[in-house]
């Protein structure tokens, strides 16, 4: 220990004594080092026991590697010493296995075990371990407490309140928010007493403007908006002058006089004062017109004053909407309904406690309740209890304590002893993540502020050295942070020690690699249209949307670092070293990405684990599995009887399911499996091929609910396994022994499950069901993994961990707000604002509570979203690569140039209050700096920000879209044999390899087979497949058609994209172009020639295909009806088609046996043919005539019409020459006119030539 080097900050926090001490420990500052050496001094050089000492920390993990890392240092230290120390500290080693050094909560239940008395509890009882477990309880126990209320409503306040949060279907909305409340309650050291309190913020003695709520919270909003407002009016002002825009510039200036005006008035006024005097009606924007100078200039200035009313227009929106009366109404009847839902969420508390008892069970809430109600006994045992601990605990360590709460503060208070103070507490209020676990970082924040204004409470010590990171690393945290986070928004300042400093300087010198920002730029439609004809799309490369985009372009850039040779400082050897796949991490937001990374990974041969994948349920064994036993529980469900006969269990395919539906088209599903096989007959082939396996599975069946009916749950599920042989089956299938693990995990959780007061297969369906609503899942069985393996965890997973290379993914995802949406919001000091219903206006009003409320939980959700970047940050030990996608580069950074506004070096806070993802707030961060410009390359930013000039923060940005992912995949290619010879020489390094023939070697790596060509090239090819040869864009109007030339035996085929996704996976958006041309299509195809077209007639036929289900609603309504009109009313083909109804054809399907040379090029054969399928729109057969036509629904530029029609025409040619080929062969006749109509414009275009 001699050998280690302390920093100042470091060994004062090992030294200081006999006072309360708060360490601020930055990320990388080594504080569980220093936490364990502290310790170790107090054992060897002080004499205190370890047992005299209590280290609470907040996960088993983290406790388990505190009391290894004790062990080792006083293993160490007994080496070191002789004699009766020497025997003293094998002695204290001896104790640390039963030392306090746990979480609370197992401290916590070592009291009630031992104390239990003090508060008269059962000491018998059995811990609730299992979340899901908790909530079927409690969800009896409140249907049991809400059937009472009901009962007993003789005033008729429960059905009010009920009403107030549920809908007419079901009452979850209360069922949910009881549950919210109760947990929120269960937090706070007297849950009653808040649930008693709750109400009292709704209570207003006298008129509004008298009330503290007026005078405390809403005036000081009011003027800080129209602050806003003027402030956002001069940018405006500013603006129009430098546009040469004086009717703007005269506008701006008095609105800002009117503002000001009002705001000296506003504490005199009263509340309908106020809305009149801020609401007067507006003058106009003075217009702006393409003749004017500098246009856009004055645009900008036009939509600065808009943003700048926008502020007061909110305030109209939302806390000033209502006059005073219906104001004060709304709070009066708000306060009656959350009087009823805090009586109402006691009630449920008691009724639950009462069941745990009766059950003899808790949870881990209860531990905390019940030790503190022991700790805190006004009687003489309790105070003995008291005394005894204090005087046993002669310090008591608190790691993490960011993340306590008010309940275990004072359970940790109540056995601290003071003058002097002996709690030392450990942990970084910028890494307090945690606030979904109703953690409050506020306490740190609160004692970091006490000690230092009275330093008898307290000392803090900020330790701000980072020993994990490079240089660059820090600069651009710092950089970031100096710029987002302060007291306002994030709790705390960034400055002076909260700021990181370098202190890693075992790294090589000059080893200063840059952040990089990774931007996936999702334009598919702009960069499908603007595709190059000549530069064919990579068949196998195929991103459908920005997710897929993201991962796509980080695998990439892992493979390209590999292949590139990128080095990393190895701190074993000292050395540098080529970069391996088990130094990235990948960091994210959520874990609903992991699937996709999973397999997008797989696909490019990247070794990946996922910590925590919430993928268990979602595997086929698993799903087939519960269906399977959702079945013999009840039969009688269509969905899991579908999929457990279609899964290998039974057998059946897609038409074989179709075939027992037709047996019983009414019934459902199970009933006409049954009608099949009770009148099944044989000598039908089809009817032969499915009875064997219905019979097979029925008898199953049976056998399966008569074991479920007399035996435990893990028998039935073993006797699955054994009479079906899926548990085997599953053995052969990719990763079949991950699978096996799955289902052997399924039958170990099935007996976990029948420990716990729960029983039977209803329930355990039930349970498992309960456990996927709540977004819970099993991690998926262990199995062997490669150590070298890219890992993927969330940013809470990555927690405490450090990575060389991190990938910050999806730093785009938008935060999540949904804590300060819906009719209830609860807030740590405001408590709960709700949304009243008015069930006489039938109508919805936010409280004035509400609104409070939802303000002040975003801005402690962005305080938390804040501290998870800074986590996020500070994991990378060498390389960061921040990772994210806009819809557009130009527009992305002309957002973040408006952080250039604020001439403070903090951002304003209605930029970071108004950003809803990290990407844009680092954006806003650079954009100010001198070397964005410099690193964006494409573009000329002018910082306005002279502060940051001196910065040495090293930083670069990349834009990548789906075609520069597209090329870099075309530049792979194999490896020659000389290549492999020369990577596998340097492998070998000196073996000796001189009796090898290279020359014989090189010959068979390189072997080309000699008709290579004719394996390439298939003998059938659709229309759709080929039309790109011919320049066709029907791959932009009908989907995605790609040519690969590079990978073998697909090089001569042009191939369609895979299948769409199927729609459970897919997200809701617009209809697709392809969507509407295929509709539009079709819509042609099904008009009835023989009757008069009107549109009448097309909007009925339009509904008819939508009432078919052939069409969705949202695709018919993109249709153009009036082109479609249009076209028959006024085009001369239309007139044609409607005079001569039987002489057209239309959707004529046709192949056509065509010249491999000719449809590939490439081809030495002229033998070879290859028979190409298509449909043609339609043709016309007249006796001197025969007209090919082609509907087209492309886009036409009107402000350059010919130039327009000619390049479609162009494109088309050769599709619709191939069509006139095929069509001459089927008729034996030539075509004499083919026709391209243009819904968009009308034209009807002739196609000429061959």
């Amino acid at each position: 220990m001699a050998d280690i080097k302390y920093t100042k900050s470091q060994q004062q926090v090992i030294d200081t004594r006999d006072t309360n001490l708060l360490v601020s420990a930055s990320a990388g500052s080594g504080k569980t080092r220093v936490l364990v050496d502290r310790v170790i001094k107090r054992i060897t050089e002080e004499g205190i026991g370890v047992d005299q000492l209590l280290i609470v920390t907040f996960t088993k993990a983290a406790a388990k590697e505190m009391k290894d890392r004790i062990h080792k240092s006083l293993e160490r230290k007994i080496t070191e010493t002789t004699g009766e120390n020497r025997r003293r500290l094998m002695h204290q080693l001896s104790l640390l296995p039963v030392a306090n050094i746990s979480t609370l909560d197992a401290f916590c239940q070592q009291i009630i075990e031992r104390y239990y008395y003090i508060i008269d509890l059962d000491p018998v009882f059995r811990l609730l371990a299992d979340k899901t477990e908790g909530i079927l309880l409690r969800d009896q126990v409140w249907q049991d407490v809400r059937e009472t209320l009901y009962e007993n409503d003789e005033d008729g306040s429960f059905k009010r309140l009920t009403a107030n949060f549920s809908n007419d279907r079901n009452d979850d909305g209360l069922t949910d928010l009881v549950n919210r409340v109760y947990f929120y309650a269960n937090a706070k050291p007297n849950p009653a007493q808040w649930l008693q309190q709750l109400a009292d913020p709704y209570v207003i003695n006298g008129t509004l403007n008298d009330s503290d709520l007026y005078r405390k919270q809403i005036l000081p909003l009011i003027q800080n908006r129209v602050e806003q407002a003027i402030k956002d009016l001069g940018y405006a002002l500013e603006k129009a002058n430098q546009a040469e825009f004086p009717k703007l510039a005269e506008l701006c200036e008095t609105e800002m006089a009117s503002l000001r005006a009002t705001q000296d008035q506003l504490p005199d006024l009263k509340w309908d004062e106020v809305r009149e005097t801020l609401f007067v009606k507006r003058s106009t924007s003075p217009r702006v017109t393409k003749k004017d100078d500098v246009p856009e200039l004055k645009k900008e200035a036009q939509e600065a004053r808009k943003a700048a009313l926008a502020v007061i227009d909110e305030l109209q929106d939302t806390y000033l909407a209502l006059n005073e009366a219906i104001t004060t109404e709304v709070m009066q009847q708000s306060h009656a309904i959350v009087t009823k839902l805090a009586t109402t969420v006691q009630a449920f508390s008691d009724a639950y406690q009462q069941e745990k008892l009766r059950q003899h069970v808790l949870d881990f809430s209860d531990l905390e309740h019940y030790a503190l109600e022991i700790l805190s006994a006004d009687t003489e045992q309790g105070k003995a209890v008291r005394e005894q601990l204090r005087d046993r605990y002669e310090e008591i360590m608190v790691d993490e304590y960011q993340d306590t709460n008010a309940l275990q503060e004072a359970i940790l208070q109540t056995i601290t002893r003071h003058e002097p103070g002996n709690l030392f507490m450990v942990g970084d209020v910028k890494q307090s993540i945690y606030r979904f676990r109703l953690a409050d970082p506020s306490l740190f924040v609160g004692k970091f502020n006490h000690f230092g204004e009275d330093p008898q409470a307290g000392k803090d010590i900020q330790l701000a050295e980072n020993f994990r990171s490079i240089k660059n690393v820090d600069d651009f945290t710092n950089l970031i942070f100096t710029q987002l986070m302060n007291q306002e928004l994030g709790e705390m300042d960034y400055t002076g020690g909260a700021k990181l400093v370098f202190g890693a300087s075992y790294y090589p010198d000059g080893y200063t690699p840059a952040t990089e920002l990774l931007i996936y730029e999702d334009q598919q439609t702009n960069v499908m249209t603007e595709q190059n004809e000549d530069e064919p799309i990579d068949a196998t490369f195929k991103i459908d949307d920005k997710v897929r985009g993201q991962v796509a372009m980080v695998g990439q850039r892992i493979l390209e670092m590999q292949a590139n040779g990128t080095e990393i400082f190895d701190r074993e050897t000292g050395e540098m070293r080529p970069v391996a796949f088990k130094d990235f991490a990948l960091l994210t937001p959520t874990k609903n990405n992991n699937l996709v990374i999973t397999e997008l990974f797989a696909q490019m041969g990247i070794p990946v684990l996922v910590n925590d994948a919430q993928n268990y349920f979602k595997t086929t064994e698993i799903q087939i599995m519960m269906a399977l036993l959702s079945l013999i529980d009840n039969p009688y469900q269509d969905i899991p009887l579908a999929a457990v006969l279609r899964s290998p269990i039974v057998g059946l395919d897609e038409n074989q399911l179709a075939y027992l539906r037709v047996t019983d088209k009414t019934g459902d599903y199970f009933q006409a499996v049954l009608q099949f096989h009770d009148t099944y007959q044989s000598g039908n082939p089809y009817g032969d091929a499915i009875f064997p396996k219905i019979d097979r599975f029925l008898k199953q069946l049976t056998i399966f609910k008569d074991v479920a009916k007399q035996n435990q749950l893990v028998e039935l599920i073993w006797r699955i396994y054994q009479e079906t042989g899926f548990l085997d089956y599953v053995a052969g299938m990719p990763a079949g022994k991950q699978r096996q693990a799955n289902l052997h995990a399924l039958y170990e959780r099935a007996a976990v499950y029948e420990k716990s007061n729960f029983k039977g297969l209803f329930q355990f369906v039930q349970f498992i069901q309960r456990m996927q609503s709540e977004d819970e899942d099993l991690a998926e069985a262990p199995t062997e993994v490669s150590d070298d393996a890219v890992r993927v965890m969330t940013i809470h997973g990555s927690k405490g961990l450090e990575f060389p290379v991190v990938f910050l993914m999806d730093m785009s995802h938008q935060f999540n707000m949904s804590d300060t949406k819906g009719d209830a919001v609860l807030n740590d000091k405001l408590g709960i604002g709700i949304t009243y219903f008015d069930e006489h206006r039938r109508a919805k009003f936010d409280s004035l509570q509400k609104m409070l409320a939802s303000e002040a939980t975003k801005q402690a959700s962005l305080a938390e979203e804040m501290r998870k970047l800074y986590v996020a940050l500070t994991r990378a030990e060498q390389r960061l690569i921040i990772v994210g996608t806009v819809k557009d580069r130009e527009k992305a950074v002309a957002n973040w140039e408006k952080a250039c506004q604020s001439d403070r070096l903090v951002l304003d806070m209605n930029d970071r209050l108004n950003t809803n993802n990290a990407l844009d707030w680092i954006g806003m961060c650079l954009v100010r700096h001198p070397r964005f410009a410099e690193s964006l390359r494409s573009r000329q930013v002018d910082p306005h920000f002279i502060d940051l000039n001196g910065d040495e923060t090293q930083f670069q940005i990349e834009f990548v879209t789906v075609t520069d992912l597209q090329k870099i995949g075309q530049q792979t290619t194999p490896m020659t044999g000389a290549e492999w010879l020369k990577t596998l020489h340097n492998k070998l390094g000196d073996a000796d390899y001189s009796e090898v023939n290279v020359s014989d070697i090189d010959r068979v790596m390189n072997f080309s087979y000699p008709n290579l060509q004719a394996t390439q090239t298939t003998a059938y090819q659709s229309v759709s497949e080929v039309k790109r040869l011919f320049n066709d864009p029907d791959t932009i109007e009908m989907g995605d058609f790609s040519i690969n030339q590079n990978e073998t035996g697909a090089a001569n085929r042009f191939v369609a994209k895979d299948f769409d996704q199927p729609r459970f996976l897919q997200t809701k958006q617009a209809p697709a172009a392809t969507e509407i041309g295929t509709a539009t299509h079709l819509l042609m195809q099904e008009i009835d020639l023989t009757q008069p077209i009107t549109a009448a007639r097309i909007a009925a036929r339009v509904q008819e295909l939508v009432m078919g289900n052939v069409l969705t609603e949202e695709v018919a309504a993109k249709i153009d009806q009036a082109s479609v009109l249009n076209f028959f009313e006024n085009s001369e083909l239309g007139q044609l088609l409607v005079a001569h109804p039987a002489q057209v054809k239309r959707e004529q399907p046709f192949s056509l046996l065509l010249s491999a040379q000719k449809l590939f090029g490439e081809i030495d054969d002229e033998e070879a043919k290859v028979l190409i399928h298509g449909i043609m729109d339609g043709y016309v057969v007249l006796p001197e005539r025969v007209i090919l036509y082609d509907f087209k629904t492309d886009y036409v530029a009107f402000n350059d019409k010919a130039a327009s029609i000619e390049k479609i025409k162009e494109r088309y040619r050769g599709q619709v020459n191939l069509y006139a080929e095929a069509l001459a062969d089927i008729l034996d006749r030539p075509v004499t006119d083919k026709y391209l109509y243009l819904l968009a414009s009308g034209d009807l275009v002739t196609i000429e030539g061959e």
